[in-house]
């Protein structure tokens, strides 16, 4: 008695769907999809996220027993920022939630605050600060950062005692409204440097915590004298106003539940341009790669297929994101990356059945055999696209934040990749073998047709 295994499949693998047939079409589809793309990107460009276009990150921390989410946290910092620059667009502001665990956090919550604000310090608040400071200091060169956050590079002719100057630049910023900043000076670094590699030969001992909180307390105290006996003649001064009103903000919506801003870093512009440069590059290099594999995988005729379905596919799904100004950001270069080994592996799989059934078929025509690869992988195909696609479209409902954002590009790729794989690769493929085999039999034919050299006898 024997028993017969059914599998599911969604398509008859004994079919015989003409499916290189109609490749003019699937070309026509093709450079349509791209040209589309192209003209999109070229004039509605990018809707840039903050890792492109800059901003802030600060890391909030709350009580863990607060009652708070990241919605409500949204809403604070929005209804802050708001507040603080009388603007009703506050632009892009991003809210994560992330556990640091009762072991390493004490049980707090925290969450990652990503704002586009950088600076709350107008360039006529600049001019005034910066005279305040000729005042004080009449020989001092005074600079402020080009972009990113706001700081004031204060260079003066002779050395000064560092901590009567830290109070003279405070008081210079309070006067003008800002209470809340930072100071530094190259002395201080170099003592900073100091503490924190005695910090690290300590921690590398077999030392209890306590005992290594008691000697950095000592360090810094000691830090904190040799400081007041030091003298400089650079210092910094960090505006921290951005800082300062979302933690006034926080703490009016939260009260005792929220603990404080506990760091606040600002990505400027430069960097986040040259932070999507190195994200296109990284693409361009993936290309590259899979297009290597590929070659010495198979064959030279099978690359320029899937050169053109991984362009096809890195074109429509950045198209899409200019189409519906989806912010762009470095999730979803991740989501570009993804898509492209998702697309690839779907074509190795119908050319791995290509040349398999090639070789059990010599001879055949190649058109009858790339339609019988692609009719027996196309149950597979389907099935693993479709179980894909459904995963993207969860998350993409569900989701939120810059999860969401990647799970559109997946949603995106799975379409364009399985399409790809079937209507784009393989028959560029039919193509060039076509080509190759008719230079092959007009090389032999010219051979064959080629006159035999007579040899004259030699005359004695």
């Amino acid at each position: 008695m024997s028993t017969e295994h059914k599998h599911f499949t969604l398509f008859n693998p004994d079919a015989n769907y003409d499916f290189v047939g109609r490749r003019q079409l699937y070309y026509a589809l093709t450079g349509i999809g791209i040209l589309a793309s192209i003209i999109a990107l070229a004039t509605l460009g990018f809707n840039k996220g903050i890792d492109f276009k800059g901003g802030s990150k600060l890391i909030v921390a709350f009580d863990g027993a607060a009652t708070v989410d990241r919605h409500a946290v949204h809403d604070a910092v929005a209804g802050t920022i708001q507040q603080a620059t009388g603007k009703k667009d506050v632009g892009q502001v991003e809210v994560q939630d992330f556990s640091t665990g009762a072991g390493t956090g004490g049980g707090k919550k925290h969450f990652s605050v990503v704002t586009e604000l950088t600076s709350m310090v107008t360039a006529e608040k600049r001019t005034v600060l910066t005279a305040k400071l000729k005042e004080k200091f009449p020989k001092a060169d005074v600079q402020w950062a080009a972009e990113g956050e706001d700081r004031v590079f204060l260079t003066l002719a002779d050395p000064v005692k560092v901590a009567p100057t830290y109070e003279t630049l405070r008081a210079v910023f309070n006067e003008a409204g800002f209470p809340k900043v930072g100071t530094g000076s190259d002395a201080e670094s170099q003592l900073d440097v100091n503490l924190f590699r005695t910090l690290q030969m300590l921690q590398t001992e077999t030392k209890q915590e306590a005992e290594v909180k008691a000697e950095e307390a000592k360090l810094r105290e000691q830090k904190a004298k040799e400081l007041t006996d030091r003298a400089d003649s650079r210092f910094t001064v960090v505006v921290e106003e951005f800082k300062g009103k979302i933690e006034t903000g926080l703490q009016a919506k939260f009260g005792k539940g929220f603990i404080g801003v506990e760091s606040s870093t600002a990505i400027s512009p430069s960097v986040a341009d040259d932070l999507m440069s190195q994200g296109l590059v990284a693409i361009l290099y993936a290309i590259v790669g899979i297009i290597l594999y590929i070659v010495m995988r198979f064959d030279v005729r099978y690359a320029p297929g899937a050169l053109i379905a991984l362009i096809h596919d890195v074109v429509l799904v950045i198209g899409a994101f200019s189409v519906a100004q989806v912010k762009f950001s470095m999730p979803v270069i991740a989501a570009v990356l993804t898509v492209a080994g998702y697309s690839i592996t779907d074509t190795i799989v119908v050319f791995d059945r290509i040349r398999e059934m090639q070789e059990r078929h010599e001879g055949a025509p190649i058109d009858v055999i790339i339609n019988s690869a692609i009719n027996t992988t196309m149950s597979r195909t389907v099935l693993t696209s479709l179980t894909t696609f459904m995963t993207s479209v969860s998350i993409f409902l569900f989701g939120g934040g810059l999860i969401r954002d990647f799970a559109f590009a997946m949603c995106i790729g799975v379409v364009v990749g399985t399409f790809s794989s079937i209507f784009v690769a393989s028959p560029v493929f039919m193509w060039l073998h076509e080509r190759f085999e008719a230079r092959k039999a007009a090389m032999a034919k010219a051979g064959d047709n080629r006159a035999p050299i007579q040899i004259a006898p030699a005359q004695g």
